[in-house]
Order: structure tokens, then C-alpha cells, then sequence
């Protein structure tokens, strides 16, 4: 930086302007500033005398201890070398490395991962023998009047002010709500949502009706007696149906 900084000085006596000098050289702005207060404050341009030698990062000492404990804490690790979390952060960045989050995983026994295993084998092959067949899909959500929010993505930056009404999200016990009904198809065509009235929950009586009665006739429009497959996305094991509530 010695340099750069008496290259500096040599263009502004020179009368070059800030702008071609930071470009000229790829110095930042503020780098130029300081070498123009040390010129205006007759000081030298050397480097200043520091505290003591400055402390080498290991950056595969880094890694290396990561790889014997993935789950090492930055904050004991940057205590145990005496740097910043925010250095070891950087290094591990700067070597390919991710810091992820803990996922939760179904404890499966080697029988159930044979069943499934056999299961998913059947159904790929089942799904090669019939190319040109439809997939139908369902789905059933309910919409309320409460705000949606995630506890770990929507934040509140804060400097010190009272923000006790912006980290407050407001919902309520029994909000109001409405369920709808969609269907699409895997070749793109879709059948209008269809929605229920406030009020009603699904049972499965009215459910097997609905189905008989609204989405089948739009299945075969759909597929225009072609081979499909209907499939219900994610919804609880016994099938709903329609109860008027209240």
C-alpha cells in the first residue's frame, strides 16, 4: 500500500482528477482520501508503526478442524485462535465451504427402507410403461385473514429504537377462513378452482360427491379418454368431507 500510496500523491501533484486516479490505479475512494489528508497534514506516506506482528490465519487449520467436527461452533473455534467469527466465516467461504442449518430426517429401519426402495423401483417402472398417460393432481387449501410469516426469514433490523410493535405479529384464535379445491393436470390443463363456503368443513361423503359429480367429468375433458392417474396431494389420511358448521 506504501506504493500505491506515493503513486497516488505523484498524479495529484500531477493534476490528474479522483475519479481517474481511483480507476487508474483500483483504489477505493476512501483510499484516496486518506493519502490526500496526509498530504494536506504534511504527513509522510510510509507505513505506520503497528501494535505487532500481525497474526497469520491458518486456513487449513480452519478446514481441518471442521472436518473432524462438522458441528464446531465458529464462536469456540474463533475464541481457541484468538481471531473474529467474522474472519473464520470468510475463510470458510473463501474455501467452499457452507454453514447449513440442522434438518430434521425420519429414523427408518433397514425394513422400511426396503419397502420403500421396492416401492419407488415399481413405481418408476410402472411410470416407464406408460409414457403417454396423464397425471392428475388435487389439492385442497384453506385461506384465513392472518398474516403469513416465517420465524426465521421475515426479520426486524434494529439499531437500538423500540421496535416491540414491528417484531409483534398479529393473529388470531379462530380466523376467518375459506377452502378451495384445484385440480391440474401433468400436459398443463387445469380445472377452475373451486371454491367452498365459509363454514363448511370436508367429510368424506360430500367429498366422494364432488368428486363423482365436478372434477371427474373435467378429468375426462381433460384427458379426452386417454390413460390417467389421479393422485390426491398431501392431505390427511381419512378422505374430507363437506359439514356445514354453526
Amino acid at each position: 500500500m506504501e506504493g500505491k500510496r506515493n503513486e497516488i500523491s505523484v498524479l495529484l501533484r500531477a493534476g490528474r482528477k479522483q475519479t481517474d486516479i481511483a480507476k487508474l490505479l483500483n483504489v477505493s475512494r476512501m483510499t484516496f482520501y486518506r493519502v490526500a489528508q496526509r498530504l494536506n497534514n504534511s504527513e509522510t506516506l510510509n507505513d505506520r508503526p503497528r501494535s505487532g506482528r500481525p497474526q497469520k490465519i491458518r486456513r487449513g487449520t480452519i478446514k481441518k478442524a471442521f472436518g473432524n467436527d462438522p458441528e464446531l461452533k465458529m464462536t469456540i473455534l474463533a475464541q481457541k485462535m484468538k481471531i473474529s467469527v467474522s474472519t473464520v466465516s470468510r475463510v470458510i467461504k473463501s474455501m467452499g465451504g457452507k454453514s447449513l442449518r440442522h434438518s430434521k430426517k425420519s429414523l427408518l429401519s433397514a425394513a422400511m427402507i426396503h419397502k420403500r426402495l421396492e416401492r419407488s423401483t415399481r413405481l418408476l417402472n410402472d411410470l416407464k410403461s406408460h409414457g403417454n398417460r396423464t397425471l392428475i393432481f388435487s389439492y385442497e387449501k384453506t385461506f384465513t385473514v392472518d398474516p403469513v410469516f416465517n420465524r426465521q426469514n421475515d426479520r426486524v433490523v434494529s439499531f437500538g429504537n423500540d421496535v416491540s410493535n414491528h417484531k409483534r405479529v398479529s393473529t388470531t384464535k379462530h380466523p376467518a377462513s375459506v377452502m378451495m379445491l384445484g385440480v391440474v393436470a401433468s400436459n398443463g390443463e387445469k380445472m377452475p378452482p373451486m371454491w367452498f363456503e365459509q363454514g363448511y368443513r370436508l367429510t368424506s361423503a360430500v367429498y366422494k360427491d364432488i368428486l363423482e359429480t365436478k372434477v371427474l367429468p373435467c378429468v375426462k375433458k381433460i384427458t379426452k379418454k386417454a390413460d390417467y392417474v389421479f393422485e390426491q396431494a398431501a392431505y390427511p389420511h381419512t378422505p374430507p368431507k363437506l359439514r356445514r358448521t354453526g
